[in-house]
């Protein structure tokens, strides 16, 4: 068998038929990696412009996306803020004018009647036609042992006429009036109602736009809580307005002492005093004599063993 000869020409054949493999070779393996390069860049490209598009949807949103608990705080830290305010204007209320201060007044009366049931029944048609009102009333005892005690409001600006008034009726014995400045504290409660009214209109809006059923949970749940809240304070306000507007007076009718008369018993009265004084003390030596009489009797006894005792020894 002969060995085929390499010519010139079958070189370079067998040099192009290589060199075309590698060609072809390093083509495929190009287009190979453009076509990744290219998905990777197409991948980047559709990631990037699905978050923008994502940020300008969440941007163009309503306020209804905002949950119901994030609006609450925000609306809770717009209370804390107000009541600051309201707390800086009661530190500032000795600047304030007259009328501006919120007093509520109370006190006690003492007064002395001849007949503390008819004072007690005029002095309420009194308080009533004043624009006050009677809050207790209590009758007891009849004769010259008859008393009242009335509880009454009148306004804070007959406070004066009031006791004026009852110096009429008898003698006024004791008066005690007390006043405490409660402004500071109706500034705070009205800062704070204004803050919640606020926080419960845009709770309602949050609540006319939730687009799901979590978010109108939240938002009826921050709802429902801020509505008792407000309750709780409007209810507080109007207490104190009440007692701001309305002075308490607790009012004590009592009769009038008469000095006891003396009706001396004479003769017949002093013996009997005597003889009833006499029979007192004689029942009550006997009685002493009966307790005392076993333990002499057990004195004796033992005094008598011990002489024996005595006796025997010597």
């Amino acid at each position: 068998m002969t060995t085929p000869t390499l010519h010139d020409d079958r070189i370079d054949k067998m040099r192009l038929s290589v060199m075309h493999s590698v060609d072809s070779d390093i083509k495929r393996r190009g287009r190979r990696a453009r076509t990744i390069i290219g998905l990777t860049a197409a991948s980047v490209l559709v990631v990037g412009l699905g978050g923008y598009a994502l940020e300008s949807l969440d941007s163009t949103q309503p306020s209804s996306s905002i949950s119901a608990d994030d609006s609450g705080g925000r609306a809770e830290r717009n209370s804390a803020a107000a009541e600051g305010s309201g707390s800086a204007a009661g530190d500032a209320k000795s600047v304030a004018p007259e009328d501006d201060r919120q007093v509520i007044t109370t006190g006690e009366v003492s007064v002395t009647v001849k007949d503390p049931r008819g004072t007690a029944q005029r002095l309420s048609t009194w308080v009533e036609s004043i624009g006050g009102r009677v809050d207790n009333r209590s009758e007891s005892g009849s004769g010259d042992e008859a008393s009242a005690f009335v509880t009454v409001r009148v306004p804070s600006t007959r406070v004066t006429a009031t006791i004026d008034r009852l110096t009429t009726y008898g003698t006024v014995e004791h008066v005690s009036l007390q006043n405490e400045d409660v402004t500071a504290q109706t500034k705070d409660l009205d800062a704070r109602i204004d803050a919640l009214q606020l926080s419960i209109g845009r709770l309602e809006g949050i609540l006319a736009e939730a687009g799901s059923s979590g978010e109108v949970i939240r938002a009826e749940n921050a709802l429902t809580q801020r509505q008792e809240q407000l309750e709780s304070l409007e209810a507080q306000r109007k207490a104190v307005a009440d007692q701001v507007s309305l002075s308490t007076l607790s009012i004590d009718l009592s009769q009038k002492r008469q000095v006891d008369s003396v009706e001396p018993g004479g003769f017949t009265g002093g013996l009997r005093d005597g003889w009833n004084a006499l029979v007192s003390t004689v029942n009550h030596t006997v009685e002493i004599v009966g307790v005392l009489l076993p333990w002499a009797l057990v004195a004796v006894v033992i005094a008598g063993i011990g002489r024996l005792l005595l006796r025997r020894r010597a």
